[in-house]
């Protein structure tokens, strides 16, 4: 992925999944606009705070966030003693 889609995101949302729990779940949203975290009510009136599996975060994200899913990129990043990081990138 370049850096550019990475900086030029209005929404960067983190993503973990544990291994001994079978869905994913919603660390944080950083809105590149405001230059800021957005709270826990913020991510869950948007409907953003769990998902299935990785086809449920991907449409979900894409439809409750941005609605064009041109303009949406998955990173899953790391994973270590079980659990795994991701990032999606929601562009402008």
């Amino acid at each position: 992925m370049r850096k550019s889609a990475i900086a030029n995101a209005k929404l960067v949302v983190t993503v973990r999944s544990e291994k001994s729990d079978s869905g994913i779940q919603t660390v944080s949203v950083f809105d590149n606009r405001t230059q800021r975290y957005w709270s826990k009510e913020e991510i869950h009136e948007r409907g953003i705070e769990r998902f299935l599996d990785v086809q449920d975060m991907k449409e979900t994200l894409n439809w409750n966030l941005n609605g064009d899913e041109k303009k949406y990129q998955c990173m899953w990043g790391k994973t270590a003693g079980g659990i795994s990081e991701g990032r999606a990138y929601i562009s402008n």
